[in-house]
């Protein structure tokens, strides 16, 4: 199965279903279920609305695969971006010139399995 690392607390909002859409500057051809990991570092930083948007008190998992979730489409934020809730905006980046990949069908996993991630995609075996 592919997967790709992203940091927390994003990776939490795409397993939860509280982001729909992963934005990155390239587009990708991938489509279907991939796995999620958790990278063990954090993000430069956390924007206030980013915090407000995540639930209160999160136990945050890192350094594992915490679940899966399905990729349907990538699109330009352009077409996205207006049908958008605030929340949504402030779970990833709509900059013009950015691409969303539009996901769906997100399963948390009860018991997140350590895994050693990688940058891009990468192929995990669901081995704990």
């Amino acid at each position: 199965m592919k997967a790709l690392t992203i940091y927390q607390p994003y990776a939490f909002a795409v397993v939860s279903g509280l982001k729909r859409c992963e934005t990155r500057r390239r587009r990708t051809n991938i489509r279907g279920r991939i796995a999620v990991h958790a990278a063990k570092g954090t993000p430069r930083f956390v924007t206030m609305a980013l915090d407000m948007a995540l639930p209160e008190h999160l136990t945050l998992h890192y350094g594992a695969v915490i679940g899966t979730v399905e990729i349907v489409d990538c699109v330009p934020v352009e077409e996205i971006r207006d049908s958008l809730t605030e929340r949504e905006k402030a779970l990833g980046d709509y900059s013009p010139g950015r691409f969303a990949w539009v996901l769906q069908n997100p399963v948390m996993f009860d018991n997140p399995i350590p895994a050693r991630g990688k940058q891009g995609w990468w192929d995990w075996s669901g081995e704990r």
